[in-house]
């Protein structure tokens, strides 16, 4: 079994139904074209990154979003990048599927795209208009 927590791994465990809790704040958006988008047809892409707390220990979550027919979405859960693990009410690790679509979930409840993408992307609207 292993306990809530850092632990050496780097890994801040949070039991699942517990990661409501945990505050975020944007920290980064930025564009990236270097992202790969299934099926294409992304006309900007980019990675955003959100920091919080959960009991006096730093988590971090980050993702890659794109553009596609002009809705902003998120491009791959399976490529959710955090040193969050999340554990069940016995303590293991969830399942890696499973752990996914709960942080797909707690993402998706974020304000990601009206505050962090949506001025990044408002202000490359500006710039376009101004040259």
């Amino acid at each position: 079994m292993q306990r809530e927590g850092n632990t050496p791994d780097g890994f801040v465990r949070i039991p699942s139904e517990s990661l409501a809790e945990v505050e975020l704040r944007h920290l980064i958006s930025e564009k990236d074209v270097t992202i790969a988008v299934p099926g294409g047809g992304a006309t900007i892409t980019g990675i955003t990154e959100w920091v919080g707390q959960w009991r006096h220990q730093t988590v971090s979550i980050g993702w890659d979003w794109a553009v596609v027919d002009g809705i902003v979405v998120l491009v791959s859960p399976s490529e959710i990048r955090t040193n969050i693990q999340l554990v069940s009410r016995t303590g293991s690790a969830e399942p890696p599927a499973l752990a996914q679509i709960h942080l797909f979930h707690w993402i998706e409840s974020l304000p990601w795209r009206s505050g962090a993408v949506e001025e990044l992307l408002a202000g490359e609207r500006s710039l376009n208009k101004q040259r």
